[in-house]
C-alpha cells in the first residue's frame, strides 16, 4: 500500500471516528485515548507487530490496545477497534490515531505546539510562548502546549508549531556556524 492510500484511508477512518465519538459525547476522551495510543506506537515499536501476530486471538490484542490506549477506553474507541480488526486494517492503528489527533485539533481550533527547552521553563516564558503563537493564528485558537527537556540542545529552546519549527537553542545556532564555516571554506 503506498503512502498516499495509507493516509487517505487513515484520515477515513479518524473523521468516522470523530463523527461516531461525537455522537456519543466521547470526543474529547477518545482524543486523549489516540494520544496516549500514538505514544504507545512510538515508545514500543514492538507494539504493531504483537498485533499483526496471527496465532494471537482478537480478544487478546483487542486488549493489548485498550492497555496502550490507557486502560478502560470509551465505548466508541472499543468499536473503533472492532471494526478496524473487521477490515483488517489495523496495520494502519498508528496513522489512524495520528489522523484522529489532526480531526480533532481542527474541529476544536486547536493549536498543538511543541517546546524543548534545555532547562525547565517558567511559567511567564511559557505565557510568552502561547503570546508568540496566538499572534501567529488569526483565529485566536486554543493551545495545547507540550513542554519536554532536552539538555542536549544545551541553552535556548525548539518551538514546533503546525510543521513549522522555531530553533533558538544553542546547539542550532552551533550547526548554523559550522555550515556557514564550511561553506566559506
Amino acid at each position: 500500500m503506498n503512502m498516499t492510500t495509507v493516509g487517505t484511508l487513515s484520515s477515513r477512518y479518524a473523521r468516522a471516528l470523530y463523527a461516531y465519538a461525537s455522537d456519543n459525547g466521547e470526543e474529547e476522551k477518545v482524543y486523549g485515548e489516540m494520544k496516549f495510543l500514538s505514544h504507545g506506537f512510538l515508545s514500543v515499536p514492538e507494539l504493531k507487530e504483537f498485533l499483526q501476530n496471527p496465532v494471537l486471538t482478537l480478544e487478546i490484542k483487542l486488549q493489548a490496545l485498550e492497555t496502550a490506549s490507557g486502560g478502560n477506553v470509551t465505548k466508541s474507541l472499543k468499536h473503533f477497534y472492532e471494526f478496524v480488526f473487521l477490515r483488517e486494517k489495523h496495520d494502519l492503528l498508528l496513522y489512524m490515531a495520528s489522523a484522529y489527533l489532526s480531526v480533532y485539533r481542527k474541529a476544536k481550533k486547536l493549536v498543538y505546539a511543541d517546546l524543548i527547552a534545555a532547562v525547565e521553563p517558567d511559567s511567564e516564558f511559557i505565557e510568552s510562548v502561547k503570546n508568540y503563537i496566538l499572534k501567529e493564528y488569526s483565529d485566536d485558537p486554543a493551545i495545547e502546549l507540550s513542554i519536554s527537556i532536552d539538555p542536549a540542545i544545551i541553552g535556548g529552546f525548539i518551538l514546533n508549531v503546525d510543521g513549522k519549527q522555531l530553533d533558538l537553542s544553542i546547539k542550532g545556532e552551533l550547526k548554523n556556524i559550522r555550515k556557514s564555516i564550511l561553506k566559506n571554506l
